[in-house]
């Protein structure tokens, strides 16, 4: 659902994606950001707050260089492969308390919860384009999830 939001599932391969799908992912050693393979997108088009500034959102899951450096050393991220991304984004997923929501089915609280994480999910502050709780609901039943 994460990547559905983050609009990543639309890609070949959601793991290579880097934000704005300008570069693709080539070495998987570490985040993209991190190996100098590439240094992010500027994003001044989301308005006057984001002048000047930079996003390092990469792979599946979008995760930031400062997020992923912080990973590295809490869960001792081994490279930046699937498994890897899929490791950091359930360890984000449960700093937010949202793991239990999710195994409880409680899927809208677990949104709400992880927001802060994804500009992308519905009722965040970033000003970044969001996605809709339905469309959501759909992509997170779509992948087999089930409902409290």
């Amino acid at each position: 659902m994460v990547s559905h939001s983050e609009g990543t599932d639309k890609a070949p391969d959601p793991y290579r994606v880097c934000y704005g799908f300008k570069h693709t992912i080539q070495s998987f050693i570490n985040h993209p950001a991190l190996t100098g393979e590439w240094m992010g997108e500027p994003i001044d088009f989301l308005g006057p707050a984001y002048k000047g500034q930079i996003s390092t959102a990469a792979g599946r899951y979008q995760i930031n260089r400062p997020t992923w450096i912080y990973l590295l050393t809490k869960i001792d991220l081994p490279d930046f492969t699937a498994p890897s991304q899929d490791l950091a984004a359930a360890e984000l997923i449960r700093e937010k308390g949202a793991l239990e929501l999710i195994m409880a089915g409680n899927i809208g609280d677990a949104i709400i919860a992880c927001r802060s994480t994804w500009a992308s999910l519905p009722g965040g502050s970033s000003g970044q384009p969001q996605r809709s709780t339905t469309e959501l609901f759909a992509a997170y039943s779509g992948a087999g999830g089930n409902f409290a």
